[in-house]
């Protein structure tokens, strides 16, 4: 425990004192003591010291008494012991009147009094209480140590913490995952971001208190270490003061399993980072195709993969990493780069596990490939668009400039069919932004025409494919500030239907009558030909590949 002044005042030596002012610092700890020789004796405190002095080297009217004890006090001198009858028969007024202000305890000590007589006893109170830490120190650096040498693993780390501190502890990863705790009624970790509002308890490392709503009316308390490895913050300690408050020894628990965790990360960053190249080199070698089935099965076997079934491949394009590292200031090296898509990642498979568990994930430069297995289901599109969406919008809040494209391919209902699964969600997420946006999640077989279009594209300037029926339409809107084309388009979209083609636009019936035969009057074109109907169809849709290139 802390040796404080109102725990000093106690000692044989100080029995007969008289603490006249600045009572209100009575809790000061005590950490070291000290006299004053000279005036001067501010400049080479340390602060927590208990000052003795007689007052001698201040005679003389040099010193200004308030300034003086406004220095003690900016300086964390715990007290302020004076002797009277050896040079001064009584404290000075100034001196008591400041120090009632800033609330630094002034003591007053008897004549007969010698220093030495309470420095020996406060130092040895002082040594003994280091050694007892130093102690304990080296018993609790010990005791984690073998721990992180055992790989006992997080279970065993907060169990252990738990039972030294008297208080249920739970370690968190960085996407709010419980990974570990002693209590489940500290399984949930709300809110990360707001902790660094808490009050620090230690400079050596980041804690810091916070307070969170318990079960009852009272508040509960938490102390939260955020564990950083490589850089980046990996995971979250935290004690829930629910039987006691942590004081100082167990500050040193705490600090001694933040770097058991630390290690407990690091060597788990390192496995997965292992497994994970594994696991890249057989998704590669699956959406690749150069390589025996044989050989493909063994290796998925060493992984407890099922490969034996159908899939579809689905293909996450990460966009913009830079742009959002150089926005949050974070060093943009390798390290942060594999930390965002690490934690991308994360919340992939966390979103798929909601549906299923068996599904195989794997990366390739800024995009991550999940097999995602088909259970004979018809909804399996649907269930991974949905999937895909609420992806993009946990990406959207979090990381905001980031996008994540999805590309869809067809079932592949053998092994040798994903190399042409996996092709066509890189169809399917090209041309799929092509039409829609970075954000895409696109379906190859959604595509229809247009996959013939994208392609036909690549090699050609689509703009000379586009009907001369339908350029003549876009001057005379432009021209006229009409809306003939779009017309059009909903008329055929609608298959012809005039009465629903109206009611789409918002506009009479009649009104897109007079479109139509408008229409016609540009064109030249009779639109009850299928011919001229397919020629328009085709031409519109190189029209919104060409709009949405610009």
């Amino acid at each position: 425990m802390e040796l404080t002044v109102e725990k000093l005042l106690k000692l044989e030596p100080l029995r007969t004192s008289q603490v006249m002012a600045g009572a209100q610092g009575l809790k000061n700890v005590v950490k070291g003591v000290t006299i004053m020789e000279a005036p001067d004796i501010v400049d080479w405190l340390a602060g927590g010291e208990l000052l003795l002095t007689s007052l001698y080297s201040t005679l003389g009217g040099k010193v200004n008494y308030r300034e003086f004890i406004r220095n003690l006090a900016a300086k964390d001198v715990c007290a302020l012991a004076v002797k009277i009858r050896r040079f001064v028969d009584r404290i000075p007024p100034d001196i008591l009147e400041i120090a009632d202000e800033i609330g630094l305890p002034i003591i007053q000590l008897e004549g007969n009094v010698r220093y030495v007589d309470i420095m020996y006893p406060v130092m040895e109170i002082l040594f003994n209480k280091q050694v007892i830490e130093l102690k304990y120190y080296k018993e609790i650096q010990e005791r984690f140590t073998a721990l992180a040498l055992q790989c006992q693993g997080l279970d065993k780390i907060t169990k252990t913490l738990a039972e030294l501190v008297g208080n249920p502890v739970s370690v968190f990863d960085n996407q709010r995952k419980c990974l570990s705790a002693t209590d489940e009624k500290f399984c949930c970790f709300e809110d990360m971001t707001t902790f660094y509002e808490g009050d620090l308890l230690s400079k050596n490392f980041n804690s810091y208190r916070i307070i969170i709503n318990g079960a009852g009316e009272e508040p509960v308390y938490q102390v939260v270490v955020p564990i950083q490895a490589l850089g980046q913050i990996k995971a979250y300690l935290i004690v829930t003061e629910i039987n006691k408050p942590m004081h100082e020894m167990e500050l040193i628990c705490l600090d001694q399993a933040t770097t058991v965790v630390t290690l407990e990360m690091v060597r788990r960053f390192a496995v997965r980072e292992v497994e994970q190249k594994f696991s890249n080199d057989i998704v590669e070698k699956l959406i690749s195709g150069e390589i025996e089935v044989s050989s493909l099965r063994e290796r998925a076997n060493l992984l407890a993969w099922e490969i034996n079934r159908p899939f579809v491949v689905v293909l996450f394009s990460l966009k913009y990493l830079d742009e959002y590292l150089a926005d949050t200031k974070i060093k943009q090296d390798k390290i942060a780069f594999q930390g965002i898509k690490a934690e991308i990642q994360s919340l992939i498979m966390n979103v798929m596990r909601t549906r299923m568990k068996d599904f195989i994930l794997g990366h390739k430069g800024d995009s991550i490939i999940v097999l995602w297995p088909v259970r004979g289901s018809s909804k399996t599109i649907e269930e991974i668009k949905k999937a895909g969406r609420e992806i993009q919008d946990h990406a959207k809040k979090r990381w905001k400039k980031i996008m994540i494209g999805i590309g869809i391919g067809n079932v592949a209902a053998e092994i040798e069919e994903i190399p042409r699964s996996y092709k066509e969600a890189q169809d399917a997420l090209i041309y799929g932004e092509m039409l829609q946006g970075e954000d895409v999640i696109s379906w190859f077989q959604d595509l229809g025409v247009y996959r013939m279009l994208c392609k036909f594209g690549q090699g050609n300037d689509l703009a000379d494919f586009v009907p001369k029926s339908l350029k003549m339409l876009l001057d005379y809107d432009q021209q006229n500030q009409t809306e003939l084309l779009k017309s059009l388009e909903v008329f055929l979209e609608f298959n012809g239907n005039a009465s629903k083609a109206a009611k789409a636009l918002f506009i009479h019936y009649k009104t897109l009558l007079y479109r139509l035969e408008r229409i016609k009057e540009v064109t030249g074109l009779d639109l009850e030909d299928y011919k001229n109907r397919l020629e328009l169809e085709l031409g519109l849709k190189i029209i919104q590949i060409l709009n949405q290139r610009e």
